[in-house]
C-alpha cells in the first residue's frame, strides 16, 4: 500500500479529471488514459527584439527574444530565425525557466530586411550611410529597496557602438 504524505496535494490534485480525460482519477496518481497524452513541456516565445533598428552594411544586428517553458516538465525547444536570414537554436527548458535566445545577423546590402522568430516578425533598415547605434545598458537602482520619501539612485549608460554620432532620449519610468 503506498502511503501519501496529505500535506503535499492541494486540493485541485484530490479533483477527478475533466471528462475528456476519461474515467475520474485523482491527478497525483499520475494514471492517464491511452486517447490523452499527459501534460509535459510546453513552451511560449515573446518578446522579439532587434537591435539596432538601422545599421551601417556590414555591421551586425541582433535578433533576440524570450523563450519560457510553460509545461509542467523538463524539455527542449527549438527556436526558428526566418526571414531574409535563417538559422535555429535549441534550448533546455526546466519547468518555469526563461531564457534569452539571440541571433546575431550582417547585413550584406542596402535595404530593408525581415526577420521572423517563431511567427513573431520584425524588420530593420541597413543603409550605406554611417549610423548612430546608441545602446542603453547597466542599469544600476541604489538601494534596491527604499521606503517611501527616500531616495534612490537610478543609473545606466549610454554608448554608441555606431560610425555616426547621434542622440538618444532616455525616459526613466518609476512606479
Amino acid at each position: 500500500m503506498n502511503n501519501f504524505n496529505l500535506e503535499e496535494f492541494e486540493l485541485e490534485d484530490w479533483m477527478p479529471m475533466p471528462p475528456d480525460m476519461g474515467p475520474p482519477l485523482p491527478r497525483h496518481l499520475g494514471i492517464y488514459w491511452p486517447w490523452v497524452a499527459p501534460p509535459g513541456a510546453e513552451f511560449r516565445v515573446s518578446n522579439p527584439v532587434i537591435t539596432p533598428a538601422e545599421v551601417q552594411v556590414g555591421y551586425p544586428v541582433t535578433i533576440s527574444c524570450l523563450v519560457t517553458n510553460i509545461g509542467s516538465e523538463a524539455g527542449e525547444y527549438t527556436v526558428t530565425l526566418g526571414g531574409d536570414f535563417v538559422a535555429e537554436q535549441t534550448v533546455t527548458l526546466a519547468p518555469g525557466e526563461s531564457k534569452a535566445v539571440s541571433f546575431e545577423v550582417i547585413a550584406d546590402v542596402a535595404k530593408t530586411y525581415s526577420v521572423s522568430v517563431d511567427g513573431l516578425t520584425g524588420t530593420f533598415r541597413a543603409t550605406t550611410e554611417p549610423v548612430a547605434d546608441i545602446r542603453v545598458e547597466n542599469l544600476s537602482i541604489t538601494p534596491s529597496e527604499v521606503y517611501i520619501g527616500e531616495t534612490v539612485t537610478i543609473s545606466v549608460t549610454a554608448t554608441n557602438y555606431g560610425t555616426a554620432s547621434g542622440s538618444k532620449t532616455i525616459t526613466c519610468t518609476v512606479t
